[in-house]
């Protein structure tokens, strides 16, 4: 599937949103991108099988607006990860400056796109991503920190904030792609499509930032798939993630992802170690914990998982 032409002279900027049950608040997120100022965006719609007429809220929304591309309905994916992944195998964005991703639920600051830009080109970097604001129906608002410096390794054990906040180049995108249409990649079996891409840029030796200015509003209710990370719920949450080791596997995932991607001999050791789980590698592991994570109480929390063998 191709691009419509366009006709402005602004960077072009292809905006991949996967969509499930969103007829709430997709008309809202899509205006929001639409009205982006400084760049020219053709966003692709694609629509996990769902049962709130979201397929009729989109294809109402392209019929009126060129700018939006809907990519035939009807398949499952079961996962906002799985449906982004649909978006980049299936698109020809050939002759894009730059691909970002949307969720179907959130609303724009107006520079989002054309600031990001102008950051990655100042910059010299093949991603990146941003703080948020969280808000809640109630009207609770919070900032949403994912701006630490970051690590000499955080990519493989966290993704750089939330994807519906990236901006990539054509390289980096072509670079995931290539992974993702070789059936025996692992990469198809990562849960999480932002961290995915995080790894493969940095793993690849190129460059990402984090902008600390928040460029939109992130709306949080009960459908959102993982949401602000906030409040003793979320921690719980987390917490079993790490226990039950759905945490460690996907860690697992990237590294070998990584490793396929860079001779750095680091990662084949860090790799080797997160295979056990003996007391040795467990103490290898706490020696690199400060180059894994960006943030100091996640740093602190990763290590006592660690010492208590529950990672």
């Amino acid at each position: 599937m191709t691009r419509p032409n366009s006709i402005e002279r602004f960077p072009e900027i292809a905006v991949c949103l996967a969509a499930f049950n969103g007829t709430c608040w997709i008309t809202e997120q899509l205006d929001t991108i639409l009205a982006q100022t400084g760049v020219a965006v053709t966003v692709f719609v694609s629509v996990d099988a769902s049962v709130d007429g979201t397929e009729n809220s989109v294809n109402a929304y392209a019929q009126a607006d060129s700018r939006i591309v809907v990519l035939p309905h009807s398949r499952y994916f079961g996962g906002a990860s799985k449906n982004f992944f649909r978006l980049l195998v299936e698109l020809d964005l050939t002759g894009f400056n730059y691909i970002s991703f949307a969720d179907q639920d959130d609303i724009w600051e107006r520079d989002k796109l054309i600031r990001h830009v102008e950051l990655m080109q100042k910059n010299n970097v093949d991603g990146l991503s941003s703080n948020v604001i969280a808000f809640w129906p109630d009207g609770r608002i919070k900032l949403i920190d994912k701006s630490q410096p970051q690590c000499e390794l955080d990519f493989l054990f966290e993704s750089a904030g939330p994807g519906c906040t990236y901006l990539m180049t054509p390289w980096l995108i072509n670079e995931v792609k290539k992974l993702l249409v070789d059936p025996s990649s692992v990469a198809n079996q990562v849960a999480l499509h932002d961290w995915l891409i995080y790894a493969v840029c940095r793993a690849s030796g190129r460059r990402w930032l984090i902008d600390p200015t928040p460029s939109m509003q992130y709306r949080q209710h009960s459908k959102n798939v993982l949401g602000a990370n906030i409040g003793l719920k979320a921690k719980i949450a987390r917490l079993k993630e790490i226990s039950n080791g759905w945490y460690r596997g996907e860690v697992l995932k990237i590294l070998e992802v990584s490793c396929s991607l860079s001779n750095n001999p680091q990662l084949q050791d860090l790799k080797n170690n997160m295979a056990k789980l003996g007391l040795r590698s467990r103490f290898n592991l706490l020696r690199v914990v400060p180059q894994i994570r960006r943030r100091f109480y996640d740093r602190i929390f990763l290590a006592l998982m660690i010492i208590f063998g529950l990672f």
